[in-house]
């Protein structure tokens, strides 16, 4: 019996050094005392919070307003899947309760501009019309764990009434879809998403077919692509977000310079020979030269090869695989302004 006790005792007392205690020592997060109260009486799905405070554990828990977050990083702290994230991160965007600037999220402190749903005193039940709002201290009831809001809330751009558009909005939107199928490469067929933007509303002016263009040229040329893929007139058309790429494209089109991205490309193959890894030109690479070619005196395809000559002729041996490592320098290497300035200095 005296070795059974003991046993259990044993037991018992592993059980107690397993157990997981939180301790501000091991690092805490600084909230605001309105937001926690804001958090605490929005009415989001279970999903939403689970993501909410995997944000806020990846940004303000890092003392960051924002950051580049992963689906996969969410996931792990949600204990989701990473499709059901990526779902309910967009719809928090989507209701402005989280904020995202390119490829950085993060919590949206101002109150005021959050549009969530039920907190407007819609309920998302069919039939239901009006539920109480929030702000009158009489919630809508809603389940501990089911979703009742639509899987995907689609409110940008708007969807218009069938026949709403003229015919000179029509064709002029069927315009910019030619221009943008034919700098992409594609076949896309609705118009829509520009046709919306080219029709004026009472809070705005219609965008013109210029403006629309600079914006798809300025998409195309300089927004990475994400595995391949361009960006769709969807993405390029949000209303809520139009007027600022617009200001973007306009301040872009300004310091556009018109380089032979392939000629560049050809001509490091040319001279690099087999003294660096070969290149081939993808849309990375070209937005990679147009960024690039800003910081030299001469924009064209002779000062690329200038460049290249002088760096084969300067670099160090170790820059072309003659070290331990077996490194070697590559186009994207040379694509750095600072080893641009390395070779103007002479320092490689």
């Amino acid at each position: 019996m005296s070795n059974t006790a003991e046993v259990i005792n044993l037991g018992a007392y592993r059980k107690r050094e397993e157990q997981r205690v939180a301790d501000t020592d091991d690092g805490y997060t600084r909230l605001a005392n309105m937001l926690l109260e804001e958090y605490s009486g929005a009415d989001l799905t279970k999903r939403h919070f689970k993501v909410l405070l995997a944000v806020l554990r990846l940004t303000y828990g890092w003392n960051k307003t924002m950051d580049r977050i992963s689906n996969s990083q969410i996931a792990e702290i949600a204990r989701l899947p990473e499709k059901r994230c990526s779902e309910a991160r967009v719809e928090l965007v989507e209701m402005n309760v989280l904020l995202q600037r390119g490829r950085q999220i993060g919590p949206n402190k101002n109150v005021e501009e959050w549009r969530i749903p039920q907190n407007e005193g819609y309920s998302p039940k069919s039939g239901d019309g009006k539920s109480p709002k929030l702000r009158e201290r009489n919630p809508s009831k809603q389940g501990n764990t089911k979703d009742i809001i639509p899987k995907k809330v689609k409110t940008d751009p708007p969807k218009a009434p069938k026949g709403e558009f003229s015919e000179e909005v029509l064709s002029q939107a069927k315009q910019v879809l030619d221009y943008y199928n034919e700098l992409t490469g594609t076949t896309c067929r609705s118009a829509e998403a520009f046709a919306v933007l080219l029709t004026p509303k009472s809070s705005r002016h219609a965008y013109t077919v210029d403006d629309l263009k600079l914006v798809v040229r300025w998409v195309v040329l300089t927004w990475k692509r994400r595995y391949g893929s361009v960006a769709k007139p969807t993405n390029i058309c949000r209303v809520n977000r139009f007027d600022g790429y617009l200001a973007d494209a306009s301040a872009w089109v300004e310091t556009y310079v018109d380089i032979d991205c392939a000629a560049v490309v050809d001509a490091y193959n040319e001279l690099a020979g087999e003294r660096m890894p070969p290149a081939e030109l993808d849309s990375d690479r070209e937005v990679m030269i147009r960024e690039f070619v800003k910081h030299m005196s001469k924009k064209n395809v002779e000062a690329f090869r200038a460049y290249f000559t002088a760096f084969l002729n300067e670099a160090r041996p170790y820059y072309f695989g003659e070290s331990p490592s077996g490194w070697r320098a590559s186009f994207d290497f040379l694509m750095k302004p600072d080893t641009l300035r390395k070779v103007r200095e002479g320092s490689l």
